[in-house]
């Protein structure tokens, strides 16, 4: 039997684009099976770089990754991530890159292009010399 086929999408958007340092920051993934068939055991999340501290995530304060057993045709799951600035950070560094992606699917996933998603934000605020 030929195979079919769960194409997942992976989405980001963050509530601002520039953060002040000890504020915090909330990226909103969207993982959507674009269909047709059901996927399973996927694995999706937000490795969150280093100039930021996880402060919390809707899979857990531990982790910024999900596990989603089955996700039909059609539907969709968000992953709330809040975040904060590291108070050192040097000049070089405010300039914040975070990708999220899906780490692993158990169903085929016929386009990789939109497997991953990234939002860059600035931080502003005191630098320490």
């Amino acid at each position: 039997a030929a195979q079919g086929g769960a194409d997942l999408q992976i989405t980001k958007v963050a509530d601002k684009k520039t953060v002040k340092i000890g504020k915090t920051i909330t990226y909103t993934i969207t993982l959507t099976n674009l269909g047709p068939d059901v996927a399973t055991n996927i694995v999706f999340g937000d490795p969150i770089p280093d100039q930021l501290n996880l402060v919390s995530s809707t899979c857990g304060n531990v982790s910024a990754f999900c596990m989603v057993a089955s996700l039909a045709g059609g539907a969709s799951v968000t992953l709330v991530v809040v975040t904060t600035p590291i108070a050192n950070l040097a000049h070089s560094e405010r300039q914040v890159t975070n990708g999220a992606f899906i780490e692993e699917s158990g169903s085929t996933d016929p386009n990789a292009a939109n497997d991953i998603a990234s939002v860059t934000t600035r931080v502003v605020g005191p630098l320490h010399h």
